[in-house]
């Protein structure tokens, strides 16, 4: 019987350089949710992640080897020796005991069926905001453990949404940029506070998550109109408004994809659809927030800013219609051939 091995390679069937996950993101998103580019970057970061799962983690801890991963411009001469004189594909898992002879343990096309039978996705936000997520945590548990009892996730929810609105507020009122900032920045520091505190003390609700993605979207969708209305009376309103309503526009246009998505993932229970509202945009909540700090600081330049971030949404809507309209057609034709088998 062989002996295991000491050591596992899984391989990425992409390179670590930008360009090459550059590269990786295109290839990722132009494909379909069958056809990977990567199943091994599936397994272990559920797709376009920048960190790994905790679902992954947590096996990895439990493989009695040590399991290295690496990008294809990270291989030793030895590994691509071995790759190239076997003909075989990346992505890929080899194992090797002490330094013996390095043995395929999974192949491509068993990496795609793993990815099948294994959960590894991740939320909806898994985007540039989850990779930042373990930094925002590292700078915010120290705070939510000096909290006492009495403070509940929600109370801190309705102080974000609070200094929100006043910053909104405030940005109608010309001259006093550094108090809607200063509001601005609280609403964004309270909005880590409460999912880290509800992290950690285990008291994670979906009504929770509602009400603070309710408050985000308010908040969001009136700090544009506010700090257009609040510029001098010699800016241009013809340049302002018609751009912070194209802006307001994509966000709804946005927000009816994802709902319908969901609303249609629910129903059918389609882990095609699912991976859709998955797949990255240009503009999640990281961006939205440099956005809209950009237009505090730099009002006279509102326009501009709102047409480049209309941009953004929109192009990441045609991204995701592109992708789910070949899915609800295969939706319906699967639908009719059982209709007509019954």
């Amino acid at each position: 019987m062989a002996k295991a091995p000491t050591t596992i390679y899984i391989l990425y069937n992409a390179n670590a350089s930008l360009l090459g996950k550059l590269d990786y993101s295109l290839r990722k998103l132009r494909a379909a949710p069958e056809n990977s580019p990567c199943s091994a970057c599936d397994l272990t970061h559920g797709g376009l992640r920048l960190t790994e799962t905790k679902e992954w983690a947590a096996i990895k801890e439990q493989i009695p080897a040590t399991v290295k991963q690496l990008h294809r411009d990270e291989l030793d001469q030895d590994l691509r020796t071995f790759i190239s004189q076997n003909g075989l594909k990346y992505p890929i898992v080899l194992g090797q005991r002490g330094s013996g002879p390095l043995q395929v343990l999974l192949q491509s096309e068993d990496l795609t069926l793993r990815k099948t039978s294994i959960q590894v996705n991740p939320p909806i936000d898994t985007m540039f905001d989850n990779a930042l997520r373990g930094w925002k945590d590292s700078i915010a548990d120290p705070v939510t453990q000096m909290m006492p009892k009495s403070i509940t996730p929600g109370h801190i929810t309705l102080c974000a949404f609070v200094c929100g609105m006043v910053s909104c507020l405030l940005a109608t009122i010309p001259d006093q940029k550094g108090l809607t900032l200063t509001f601005w920045a609280l609403n964004r520091l309270l909005d880590c506070l409460d999912g880290s505190l509800a992290r950690s003390r285990n008291v994670a609700t979906e009504l929770g998550g509602f009400l603070d993605l309710l408050g985000d979207f308010i908040v969001y969708s009136c700090l544009p109109i506010a700090i257009a209305l609040g510029q001098p009376n010699s800016a241009d309103p013809f340049l302002s408004f018609p751009a912070v309503a194209v802006l307001e526009a994509s966000f709804h246009i946005n927000n009816f994809v994802l709902f319908y998505i969901a609303a249609v993932a629910a129903k059918r229970s389609d882990s095609e659809l699912t991976s859709i509202t998955m797949t990255p945009a240009l503009v999640e909540g990281f961006e939205a927030g440099l956005f809209f700090t950009l237009m505090i600081v730099w009002p006279s330049i509102i326009w501009e800013l709102s047409y480049a971030m209309s941009l953004a949404v929109m192009m990441s809507i045609v991204q995701r219609v592109l992708t789910l309209v070949p899915i609800l057609e295969s939706l319906d034709k699967r639908g009719e051939e059982s209709h007509r088998s019954k």
